[in-house]
């Protein structure tokens, strides 16, 4: 299962609402949403591949991933975070496949190298098989980082393919810089990939017990769910917005971890362009037609149009047919603020 939702605010005016980050191609010529499906199709071929998008973003979802069957991408009426759109892709899945292996991944993240990844999920998949638990992956930190969320690992309780399954001690909010050097140098901590596995049967449990609300929801709408049949907006709404990290799995005591070696980065801000693609000899990353004088260690990227620069360092510059953006670098966060302001002053037609 694909969580391929999203508003496009971290990477605008390339990402719009109709094109959220992952229907572009940040790292590479694909979109980071064909670069998962590849990804995982040892896991899953298509035919056992369900994808949660929202109603705005169907089309092109569907446009983008022609080898899994149209009814399996499932769009959300109302975007209410992660543990309802699992719970929608559960029920469906239960309708069909009944206790089945859910593998629940991200369309927006990076990942490599493809063997080391596939090995790491199959030891995930192969305790869940055989065990009552929540599993998520972790991600051996690389750096005392402070924009991801951490695990803190409890006792190894077992092991598959010689990948070692722990318990999970505690959930960690994204630390400040002097915390995350403690969590590095202990080495008990990985940071949190937002990548579950578990059996059908055993989240829908998790999920009546640690978020009844949503449980008598989805109980309301499963004839639907199972048919796929359109969903009433004004009753998938009644979902309260709640991420499946604190509405369950900070909750429950079946929580396990596999820590992943894998190269992973979840892309975050347009600052991943510049860490994901090769750069020409003056530091800068480039898209599209792009000439420069004096340009250095920027980000270029230019759609349709040639753009050129003079005297620039540490910018990021991105052009396309209706908007264009530049910031230095260290404000790329603040790209979300952009948006924000143009939903207040009702620009939506650049949104």
């Amino acid at each position: 299962m694909v969580l391929a939702g999203g508003a496009g605010t971290r990477f605008w005016p390339a990402g719009r609402r109709m094109r959220p980050k992952q229907l572009l191609p940040v790292a590479g010529r694909t979109t980071m949403l064909a670069q998962t499906l590849e990804r995982c199709a040892p896991l899953a071929p298509p035919a056992q591949t369900y994808i949660v998008t929202n109603k705005v973003q169907l089309a092109s979802t569907r446009r983008e991933c022609p080898s899994v069957p149209a009814a399996q991408v499932l769009p959300e009426p109302a975007m209410r975070n992660t543990a309802a759109a699992i719970a929608l892709a559960a029920e469906r899945i239960r309708a069909r496949a009944g206790d089945a292996v859910m593998v629940v991944v991200p369309a927006d993240h990076v990942i490599r190298p493809l063997d080391l990844y596939v090995a790491t999920m199959r030891a995930a998949v192969a305790r869940a098989a055989g065990a009552d638990a929540l599993l998520t992956v972790g991600i051996r930190p690389t750096g005392p980082a402070t924009g991801y969320g951490y695990i803190e690992l409890g006792s190894k309780i077992d092991e598959h393919g010689g990948h070692p399954i722990h318990r999970v001690q505690s959930f960690k909010e994204k630390p400040d810089a002097a915390t995350a050097q403690t969590f590095l140098a202990s080495g008990r901590y990985v940071w949190n990939s937002g990548a579950f596995v578990w059996r059908v049967k055993t989240f829908l449990d998790a999920l009546a017990r640690h978020l009844p609300g949503h449980s008598a929801v989805l109980g309301a709408l499963a004839q639907e769910i199972a048919a796929g049949d359109d969903i009433p907006p004004e009753a998938y709404a009644r979902f309260e917005s709640v991420p499946v990290d604190i509405g369950i799995l900070e909750k429950a005591d079946n929580v396990e971890v596999v820590p992943g070696t894998f190269e992973w980065d979840d892309v975050g801000s347009w600052l991943a362009a510049g860490r994901l693609n090769l750069r020409d000899a003056e530091g800068n990353v480039v898209k599209g037609r792009h000439i420069g004088i004096d340009t250095r260690n920027c980000i270029v990227m230019a759609d349709g149009h040639l753009v050129a620069t003079i005297g620039l360092e540490n910018l990021i510059v991105v052009h396309t047919p209706d908007a264009t953006l530049v910031c230095p670098k260290h404000r790329a966060e603040d790209v979300r603020r952009v948006v924000k302001l143009l939903e207040e002053k009702g620009l939506t037609d650049v949104l």
